[in-house]
């Protein structure tokens, strides 16, 4: 189960990079470019963030030249990685963000999904994450410090995450909701280099 889901992380990653960015608003931010896309319901999102300033002699980063994988395969991942610094949860009206930091210089890939459970692709363990619905986080490209990983974090309108490094190159979380899959809003910043996940107040 956790290889086929990689490997699907990589089919979606190669179709995101052939559509013409459904779902999406671009915005203009006073930190720098941004970017918002609500995602409805059970939809599976994904994109990609330029963290830094890429090396003048680097190779294409386009997602769809990364070809599928065998099961049990190590999956390549973009060269410089970027590292996740930190991983914020804040409670606002109405929502509460789950902020993803990036230092370095490289793209960052990732893909949002609601899943049935919560299994870590790297050891197979099935994380409890207390909740009615589990968003999962797959960020490619990075790598993170170990006081990241298995560190649990719980807002007003989410009961928990817990997130691990797959291997080297892929940083998973887990998000618990308090409501029933509920559509979120994931935008980007590339001044400062962050991603954000915002996940609505639970209905009453």
């Amino acid at each position: 189960m956790n290889g086929r889901r990689l490997i699907a992380l990589l089919g979606a990653i190669s179709v995101f990079a052939l559509l013409p960015g459904c779902q999406t608003d671009d915005q203009s931010d006073t930190a720098g470019e941004s970017s918002t896309q609500t995602v409805l319901g059970a939809a599976t999102q994904t994109g990609a963030l330029q963290v830094g300033t890429p090396p003048i002699d680097a190779p294409p980063t386009e997602i769809s030249t990364l070809a599928p994988f065998p099961n049990d395969t190590e999956i390549p991942s973009p060269n410089p990685r970027v590292d996740v610094t930190e991983i914020d949860v804040t409670d606002h009206d109405g929502f509460t963000r789950i902020t993803y930091r990036f230092d370095g210089n490289g793209s960052v890939f990732w893909k949002t999904e609601y899943v049935s459970e919560a299994i870590r692709a790297g050891d197979s363990t099935v994380v409890d994450v207390g909740s009615r619905s589990i968003l999962q986080v797959d960020l490619m490209g990075v790598q993170s410090d170990s006081s990241l990983n298995s560190v649990s974090h719980e807002g007003e309108n989410i009961t928990r995450i817990d997130s691990a490094a797959r291997n080297s190159a892929i940083l998973q979380s887990f998000v618990g909701t308090v409501d029933i899959r509920p559509a979120y809003t994931v935008s980007t910043s590339d001044s400062p280099s962050q991603l954000m996940i915002d996940i609505p107040t639970a209905d009453s």
